[in-house]
């Protein structure tokens, strides 16, 4: 297991920062293509997923989520270095480019292959094409088959999403929940000082305790405020039912919080809001 995850990250690694080319069309040159702002850095030390607020003209406000794809593909894939060895065996043998279309015929090859829950065909998927909170876009190819689930995975690595990603990697999905690889646009805000949370499945709209309507509030349908509001207490020695474990509070300030440094509050007790993946 020790090793398969080492492979993983090693291979991760190498696709986030391989050359996947510049062209003179490409507006990377202004500001850098990805894999080039990429050479040098220390994934693993970059946080998995980080949110701003930020406020424009009082009152319209943008909930920003970016979840690290390298932490992201981490948590769902594992490198099947067999059936990458096939895969580029395959290529070489019929004298094809490292890309999706041969990824694609690759994969129609393979015993027993159907789509999601085996149904259907095996379906190629680019994250640009919908709502995505990953720092860099997605294209691969999603199959499975009696060992599971698989994807042929692309990185984009360039400036304009048209060109500019790796050459295909054979991955498992490693079982993190059934069709992981498609939450690119799931995120959670929570709450550690009264653990209120809002989920998204869109990166839009945020769902209070996963629900909408019947009471429930929006987060992004709060009043939003650029000073600290009043909040009720966490809690007092009146609402401790176990010691050091405050009670939630049960109303809401009706007022989310921006600060000058891009948080948001929660609007039941004014701890910073932080974000997850899952």
């Amino acid at each position: 297991m020790t090793t398969t995850i080492t492979q993983t990250k090693d291979k991760l690694q190498a696709m986030l920062t391989e050359n996947t080319g510049e062209h003179f069309l490409d507006s990377g040159g202004a500001y850098g293509r990805a894999w080039q702002r990429n050479q040098g850095i220390d994934f693993d030390a970059c946080p998995p997923s980080r949110v701003e607020f930020e406020v424009y003209h009082g009152d319209d406000l943008y909930i920003n989520v970016t979840h690290s794809v390298y932490h992201w593909l981490e948590d769902r894939v594992e490198y099947n270095e067999e059936l990458d060895t096939k895969y580029r065996e395959f290529v070489e043998k019929r004298d094809l480019y490292l890309d999706i279309q041969s990824a694609t015929m690759f994969v129609e090859t393979l015993p027993d292959v159907g789509g999601i829950y085996g149904e259907g065909d095996a379906m190629t998927v680019n994250t640009y094409n919908g709502e995505d909170l990953l720092s860099q876009t997605l294209q691969f190819v999603y199959w499975e088959d009696e060992d599971g689930e698989h994807v042929m995975l692309q990185i984009h690595g360039g400036c304009d999403v048209r060109g500019g990603y790796t050459y295909p990697v054979a991955f498992d999905l490693n079982g993190m929940s059934e069709l992981a690889i498609f939450d690119n646009a799931r995120a959670t805000l929570f709450c550690n000082g009264c653990n209120h949370y809002w989920d998204t499945d869109d990166g839009c709209n945020w769902y209070s305790e996963g629900s909408c309507g019947r009471g429930y509030t929006n987060l992004e349908d709060y009043d939003v405020v650029e000073e600290k509001p009043e909040y009720p207490e966490i809690y007092s020695s009146s609402q401790k039912l176990i010691p050091g474990m405050p009670k939630r509070p049960e109303f809401s300030s009706g007022k989310l919080w921006v600060d000058e440094d891009k948080n948001g509050h929660c609007p039941y007790c004014g701890t910073i809001l932080e974000v997850s993946a899952v």
